[in-house]
């Protein structure tokens, strides 16, 4: 039997490839839990600092569209491994820095990889499951970036006390070698007459006039958009929530970030729900298009709640945002109708969802220290999620 035909064989692959995206988002947020010890070690103000953070966003962007032409030409195992080996040399040379400018520069590095993975993983996905049942291990693929920052928040406090922000450093670093490890052994791209049956791609590779079609596609870039559109409120949301608790209504911020930390989880409990719910319904629209609309009352609800009204307020925030990626993800390779183009619909999925992930932390406290204030800040956030339900629903896809 052909192991990339055997059931139990490609859920295995599904889940090794969950373990190896990981290594992008536990390096991504191994910053915002230890960020009074990096201020410290390189005299960083609280400005500069947050380009720590917002460089990962910054090369995400710039490297959409050539990550999508370099996964074209090299395919699915090199450019993995060169994702995971960019994390790892980041990671490494992040480790070893002595001055603001070096462990900034390993940070475009690390990005370069997360850039990678957000193409390469979704494209193998794709290739090894036919598209009626993309659903599921879309959705448990999708719970890397979720998974990884929480290993990383609960992680990188002990570290930073024994081993001081170094240590956080090289646990990205040897987790990453690893990850490389698994996808080098495990992960290979199978050979053209095991493809999956139900694919309508053909064996050729893509051709130049193939990507160009793809950049063309309106319905895949008005998805990329819905994509920017969850991005910018759920990264400020969780961004700001815990300031805003704490200024406002005396929360503390362990017990902020909490709350914070239970959204995180609920969403990773609500992203494989997605996508056995994607596969059952037959829709990818309804998943994507739904909880955009059901965010926005959650959002604006958030300044007229009672300290005891915020727990079932991110119960219910959590519950909903792990649907949204799942429906981008699944959507995305079937509107441009072949799986040998994923990697090219994917890194058109990127530049919106890097574009939202740069622009909503930083236009939320743009607001919040302008004139706005708080009350301005949280209301912005219901109108994106209506423009992004809107485009949802233009795109024609099931």
């Amino acid at each position: 039997m052909n192991p990339y035909t055997d059931d139990r064989s490609v859920w295995f692959r599904v889940f090794v490839l969950l373990v190896v995206s990981v290594a992008a988002p536990l390096n991504q947020f191994k910053v915002p839990p230890i960020l009074p010890f990096l201020m410290d070690a390189f005299n960083l103000s609280a400005s500069k600092v947050g380009l720590l953070m917002s460089l990962f966003a910054t090369t995400g962007l710039i490297l959409a569209l050539p990550a999508g032409f370099i996964f074209q030409k090299l395919g699915y195992r090199v450019t993995g491994l060169l994702a995971i080996g960019s994390i790892i040399v980041g990671a490494s040379m992040g480790a070893m820095s002595k001055s603001a400018g070096m462990i900034l520069s390993s940070r475009v590095i690390e990005g370069i990889g997360m850039s990678f993975m957000t193409v390469v993983a979704p494209a193998l996905i794709a290739m090894w499951f036919a598209a009626d049942k993309r659903g599921a291990p879309m959705g448990i693929w999708a719970l890397w970036v979720p998974l990884g920052s929480t290993i990383m928040f609960l992680a990188a406090p002990p570290l930073v006390t024994y081993w001081n922000w170094q240590g956080v450093w090289w646990l990205g670093c040897f987790f990453a070698m690893a990850a490389w490890l698994l996808y080098y052994f495990f992960i290979k791209t199978p050979p053209r007459q095991s493809r999956v049956a139900g694919n309508s791609s053909s064996p050729e590779r893509p051709t130049s006039r193939d990507l160009r079609r793809v950049l063309r596609h309106g319905d895949l870039w008005l998805m990329s958009f819905v994509f920017c559109c969850f991005n910018y409120v759920f990264i400020a949301f969780i961004t700001w929530t815990p300031t805003f608790l704490s200024a406002l209504h005396g929360i503390s911020l362990a017990r902020a970030s909490l709350l914070i930390a239970i959204l995180t989880i609920l969403t990773m409990v609500s992203l494989p729900i997605s996508g056995w719910v994607s596969d059952r319904t037959g829709s990818r629209k309804l998943v994507c298009v739904v909880p955009m609309i059901l965010l926005m009352p959650l959002f604006g609800a958030v300044l007229y709640v009672s300290k005891g009204g915020f727990l079932p307020l991110v119960i219910c925030t959590g519950l909903v945002s792990g649907f949204v990626p799942t429906g981008v993800f699944s959507a995305s390779v079937e509107i441009v109708k072949d799986e040998r183009l994923a990697g090219m619909a994917m890194a058109v999925i990127l530049i919106g969802q890097n574009t939202g992930m740069l622009l909503g932390p930083l236009s939320f406290g743009w607001i919040v220290g302008g004139a706005g204030g708080w009350q301005t800040a949280f209301w912005m956030l219901v109108p994106v999620c209506a423009f992004g339900a809107i485009a949802g629903w233009m795109i024609k896809i099931r």
